[in-house]
């Protein structure tokens, strides 16, 4: 359990503050007990959850999960015009191969920063020049 906390802790590290890892309770906020997020923003999250042997529960302090479940899911608009969670990959993976995990985990992560600094590129501030009939890359003035 220590290396994927470590490992987790490293992924949100490199995201170059794109990402936030949160630890929750899946009974309370319904997504693991160590979930990915933007920072900016709620959606998309990659959460994973421990699962335990029959009998054990979140609050045995001595738990050891006998495998981990992953999500990646995105909060998508729903025909009432609520929102909701929707999976769109899952699996798990057998405790002892949290290696594995980590790199579900950190090809997620890379996506997601790949994907927001594509929107940071494309969103600009409009440019302040007074220089009428000039045009430059991404703008043109009109006379």
């Amino acid at each position: 359990m220590m290396a994927l906390d470590d490992g987790l802790h490293r992924i949100e590290q490199q995201s170059q503050d794109r990402l936030i890892l949160l630890d929750e309770d899946p009974v309370t906020f319904g997504a693991g007990h160590f979930v990915l997020y933007p920072l900016h923003g709620s959606s998309p999250r990659f959460a994973i959850e421990e699962q335990y042997p029959p009998g054990v529960d979140w609050s045995d302090e001595d738990r050891v999960p006998v495998f981990w479940t992953w999500a990646s899911e995105a909060r998508l608009p729903q025909s009432d015009g609520s929102w909701a969670w929707v999976t769109l990959a899952e699996g798990e993976v057998a405790s002892g191969d949290s290696e594995t995990l980590l790199q579900i985990a950190g090809g997620w992560a890379d996506a997601l920063g790949e994907l927001i600094a594509r929107e940071e590129a494309l969103t600009t501030d409009p440019i302040a020049d007074d220089r009428v009939g000039r045009s430059g890359p991404g703008r043109t003035f009109l006379t």
